[in-house]
């Protein structure tokens, strides 16, 4: 096999990460991490067969350059504080995800890059209300009109051990007497390890489901409720679980748009609340993948319990 050279945009954030670990373990392949930061970046992902290369999805200029020789692009980006937008900033879904995307299909085509693997989210609908499903739909859509060869990857919540959503509900457990969830709790979740995913896209690099868009979830289908009770039970605590009217979230995340950096909003409570259900049959069937379970996906929970 020629050497090839498989570009990560994102590769330095959680799930990117994952990603670079997976491909830079297939022989022949040097990963290259897009990245704000190459030094910040470097110092969390410490794999060979890695180069650090500074861009921005949002400035197209930076990508031309950055993606010379490269071979395919894997597009795993996500905005800081997400999904909590900040508009002030320039942090929204419609500029990182459908700009962000657009911006590198244009820089793949300049550089006659072969294949594009677009991270998306499982409820991503062009025709949607909400701004991060609607911006996944329409970049979603933009690959496949690019004429490039692409395969995409809507996964549900995806956790693993350097993960700020299950880690951040660990931390809230251990010092809050009751566990407050948005909304009624029975919305429909399919948590997926972090490896899965990262192994899904590393078979994709081999053609496999060319031109074909995936649900990637967990095996398991669960409400809200359950999964925070299968959190709970891996971390050894109990705590009683509260629920939150969604329209109340809804009134705090008003509030907490008005402040300099929000920590959330109303369309974040709206995106927390949302179904993420997945058809994940035809993952199985055409990339032959075993998915782990969330009880043994969140072995690593065990070790950091008090």
């Amino acid at each position: 096999m020629d050497d090839r050279i498989v570009a990560i945009a994102g590769g330095s954030g959680f799930i990117g990460r994952a990603i670079a670990r997976r491909i830079a373990a297939i022989p022949s392949t040097t990963v290259r991490v897009l990245t704000r930061n190459p030094a910040a970046a470097r110092a969390k992902l410490k794999i060979k067969n890695c180069d650090f290369v500074q861009a921005d999805v949002t400035l197209s200029v930076s990508l031309k350059a950055a993606l010379a020789g490269t071979n395919a692009i894997v597009n795993a980006t996500q905005f800081d504080g997400y999904p909590v937008e900040q508009p002030r900033r320039e942090l929204t879904f419609e500029r990182i995800d459908f700009g962000g995307t657009s911006a590198l299909l244009e820089a793949a085509h300049q550089n006659g890059v072969a294949q594009f693997i677009y991270i998306s989210g499982a409820a991503a609908d062009e025709n949607s209300e909400h701004p991060a499903f609607r911006a996944k739909g329409l970049a979603e859509r933009a690959i496949r009109e690019a004429g490039i060869t692409y395969t995409i990857f809507r996964p549900s919540l995806v956790y693993g051990p350097e993960d700020k959503v299950i880690n951040g509900f660990v931390k809230a457990f251990r010092i809050t007497p009751v566990f407050p969830v948005p909304g009624t709790g029975r919305q429909k979740v399919q948590p997926v390890l972090v490896d899965d995913l990262a192994a899904c896209v590393a078979l994709a690099l081999s053609d496999q489901g060319a031109n074909r868009a995936y649900d990637v979830g967990g095996p398991e289908l669960m409400t809200f409720d359950e999964m925070m009770r299968t959190v709970m039970e891996a971390a050894g605590v109990r705590r009683p679980i509260v629920h939150i009217p969604e329209g109340l979230m809804r009134t705090v995340g008003a509030i907490g748009e008005m402040l300099p950096t929000p920590v959330l909003s109303r369309d974040a409570v709206m995106f927390v609340t949302a179904d993420n259900a997945c058809n994940i049959e035809p993952l199985i069937r055409d990339f032959g993948i075993q998915l782990t379970p969330m009880r043994t996906g969140l072995a690593y929970l065990a070790k950091k319990k008090d």
